[in-house]
């Protein structure tokens, strides 16, 4: 098409425009009566704005914007060295088991109190064995060097009694762990399983 035809298109819209806007519009059935006045406002002031309090998340997503992140281990090297020995065991001898490191034992143990389920909720399990429907089986904790340091002794116990009313098996490995002390941890799973 040539600039003219074009030109004349562009004119021919705007002119349908133009006639569409004069269009009366059909007029609403309900009309405020003749002697309708509008009711007095107090006054004309706005009201003030009122301030929203900014919400926790809101505060965190600040907080994690402003600053930088660097990756951690998950595990420590010794930790590391039991989730290999495990892993290779539970894969050898318990098809279908599964370990998992570094887990809220709020995740794997609920409790109708409240407070009981808060005294576990932030406590970590090292390593939880789980069989193959995706049950808790064992809770493994490796107490290694730098363990016990604090009030550890009270915390293990309190893992521990948790466990234990759950039907969990709670398997400590020390520092100086030997290879009878994984297979210790296979037949508890056999027995576990029968």
């Amino acid at each position: 098409m040539d600039l003219l035809t074009w030109g004349l298109i562009a004119a021919a819209v705007v002119v349908y425009l133009i006639s569409a806007k004069k269009k009366k519009r059909p007029q609403n059935r309900y009309q405020r009566p003749k002697d309708y006045q509008a009711p007095e406002r107090r006054s004309r002031e706005r009201a003030p704005e009122v301030a929203r309090e900014e919400t926790i998340a809101e505060r965190q997503l600040s907080t994690v914007r402003s600053n930088e992140f660097y990756k951690c281990p998950l595990m420590n090297k010794g930790e590391y060295g039991v989730f290999r020995k495990l892993e290779k065991l539970l894969s050898t001898s318990h098809r279908g088991y599964r370990i998992f490191a570094q887990v809220s034992l709020g995740e794997i143990l609920g409790s109708d109190d409240t407070q009981a389920y808060f005294a576990i909720n932030s406590k970590r399990a090292d390593f939880v064995i789980i069989d193959w429907a995706g049950q808790p089986v064992a809770v493994v904790e490796y107490h290694g060097s730098g363990h016990y340091k604090g009030n550890a002794t009270v915390r293990d116990a309190v893992k521990r009694e948790a466990c234990k009313s759950a039907g969990i098996a709670f398997i400590e490995l020390h520092e100086h762990y030997s290879e009878k002390d994984i297979l210790s941890i296979s037949d508890y799973l056999q027995v576990k399983a029968a």
